[in-house]
């Protein structure tokens, strides 16, 4: 099954291509190999979504201010636990520079604070397992 973001991608993209049920069907079934969206693995869905981008779909960006977004506020949460609750925006930004050459995480696109949300999550797993086994040594 995939994630619901993509179905929620995929049902948007039908209705902005203005697909009838039986074009859209017989896609699902030529690119995913099923006969309704939530039978899509992840990977089936990634391909629906880029033959509709091919169709001539582009999801559009979000409407919403940044300071309201839920993916800054948990790349802030992120960075804050990786350094032990200490909040250092500049060197957040100096992070997000660096890595999407924009000043900073407010103005990173939804795909970019994606990227930036892995990122931190990865480094966080990694900070992690070396205290564990620092603290087994």
């Amino acid at each position: 099954m995939s994630h619901p973001a993509m179905l929620a991608k995929i049902h948007i993209a039908r209705k902005e291509l203005g697909l009838q049920e039986a074009e859209y069907r017989a896609l699902l079934q030529r690119v995913g190999k099923v006969g309704s969206a939530k039978d899509l693995s992840d990977r089936a869905a990634a391909a629906v979504i880029a033959e509709f981008r091919r169709l001539g779909w582009a999801p559009r960006e979000s409407k919403r201010p940044p300071a309201e977004r839920a993916d800054i506020r948990k790349i802030y949460a992120l960075w804050g636990a990786l350094h032990a609750g200490h909040l250092d925006r500049e060197a957040l930004r100096a992070w997000v520079k660096r890595r999407f050459e924009v000043s900073a995480p407010e103005f990173l696109k939804p795909t970019q604070a994606r990227e930036a949300i892995e990122q931190l999550k990865a480094w966080n797993r990694r900070v992690n397992q070396t205290s564990e086994t620092d603290a087994s040594c």
